[in-house]
């Protein structure tokens, strides 16, 4: 009974000129609409952030290739194989991308205290509690994702430097 009460009583609120009537479903729809947009922006930017990385890895390991390019050839004259040459260069594009994400994740801990403080005096109704949750496993899955993109960013570079031949080392160096 109290049910059908409520339906006309709907009824009548949706009939009232210059009166606009939000349902809590509608509002519901609404809220969840916004929050399925925010996820798929945030994946977006997620996979644009994971390209521009994989690309500057690439980017700074193929330079420091080319720029010690002598250096590899006189590796190779010496008897380096190319698989010798290839586990130089991709190891240190892994550590070279350790480094960077750990830094990385240091910095994010640092600033999500200053953030915290920052939002909470913009938004004076804020919520109690921490805004910026950063837990373990958030960071080690981004500690696993740059060791990944050092793991893929490394191959081409390292390929690269293991096929350099001594001979053309030599050539430009004496160019």
């Amino acid at each position: 009974r109290k049910e059908s009460n409520i339906s006309k009583f709907e009824e009548k609120l949706y009939n009232l000129q210059d009166v606009q009537v939000v349902s809590l479903a509608q509002v519901k729809q609404t809220i969840m609409g916004l929050v399925s947009t925010a996820k798929v922006m945030v994946v977006s930017i997620a996979i644009i952030a994971i390209l521009i990385a994989l690309i500057g890895v690439i980017n700074t390991v193929l330079t420091s290739v080319f720029e010690r390019f002598q250096e590899i050839g006189i590796l190779k004259s010496m008897g380096a194989l190319p698989r010798d040459i290839f586990r130089l260069i991709w190891t240190e594009t892994l550590i070279i991308c350790i480094i960077g994400g750990s830094a990385g994740n240091l910095a994010a801990l640092a600033l999500s205290g200053l953030t915290d403080v920052m939002v909470r005096r913009l938004l004076p109704y804020s919520p109690t509690g921490s805004l910026v949750q950063i837990d373990a496993w958030l960071v080690l899955i981004t500690t696993a994702a740059v060791i990944g993109i050092g793991i893929a960013g490394g191959i081409y570079p390292a390929w690269r430097a293991s096929r350099i031949r001594p001979i053309e080392a030599i050539r430009m160096e004496a160019m």
